[in-house]
């Protein structure tokens, strides 16, 4: 009796492995706002295969239990849902997304009381030096004399800037550029950062077997293959290519 109690619970529990262990399709919807949302990727991060939703919304991709799916989109925050035998056992799935908002940098306006009869008058006065050239119709008909140099007149090479105004404005521009090269700058640091976050660690030490101290330094390592510009263009698939391939040549490499 006692046997056949322990063959009993033996079947059960790898009929219960198995199943855990197959492939199962899921089928799903995405939605947002009560509207289906076309070009979101779906990526299965244990298996690092992915698809796209089409034009209804709708997706399938191949699962397991306890993997895990990551729903990406320009215009929508990304999502991460588990697989559980709950949606084993459905094989069907409706997500909302939310749309994405993005922050702007706080300015502050400073000397203003609030009102705008008194704050206009307080604009500065324009300084900007004046033409003081007077042109009248009769001008047009005008006949100018010959060219008292013919041919051998100089060339027009044109107006040299000079002034105050100009030399401003080429400092504007060179500020300009630093304003730029520093926001440049500033992404390339949150970048790594960004990507961790979109795929978990958990992707990179499992799938990619990239140590989690070595995480920040693999992704600074396979910059050159201008993934940071994909990641911006929403082009995960591609990197999650990229970082596999990257993965082997990295993990070659001796401390």
């Amino acid at each position: 009796m006692h046997l056949r109690l322990t063959f009993l619970l033996c079947f059960i529990f790898l009929a219960t492995n198995s199943i855990a262990q197959e492939n199962t399709i899921i089928h799903g919807t995405i939605i947002s706002e009560n509207q289906v949302i076309s070009n979101v990727h779906i990526i299965n991060l244990a298996s690092g295969r992915g698809t796209i939703s089409n034009d209804n919304g709708s997706f399938e991709i191949t699962t397991k239990l306890n993997d895990t799916l990551l729903f990406s989109s320009i215009q929508f925050e990304r999502k991460k849902i588990k697989i559980t035998n709950k949606l084993i056992s459905s094989k069907e799935i409706i997500l909302e997304l939310t749309t994405s908002v993005t922050m702007l940098n706080e300015v502050t306006i400073t000397h203003l009381t609030g009102d705008l009869y008194v704050d206009i008058k307080g604009i500065p006065e324009d300084t900007t030096p004046k033409h003081n050239f007077v042109y009248k119709l009769s001008d047009l008909y005008k006949n100018l004399p010959e060219d008292q140099h013919g041919s051998r007149a100089a060339p027009n090479v044109g107006i040299f800037p000079t002034g105050g105004a100009n030399i401003a404005s080429l400092f504007d521009g060179k500020s300009a550029m630093n304003r730029i090269l520093k926001r440049k700058l500033s992404k390339q640091k949150q970048f790594p950062i960004k990507l961790r976050k979109a795929l978990g660690d958990y992707y990179f030490i499992t799938n990619l077997k990239i140590p989690e101290f070595k995480i920040h330094n693999f992704i600074t390592y396979c910059e050159y293959r201008n993934i940071s510009q994909k990641f911006d263009n929403n082009k995960l698939l591609e990197i999650i290519e990229i970082l596999k391939e990257e993965s082997i040549s990295y993990n070659e490499i001796k401390d």
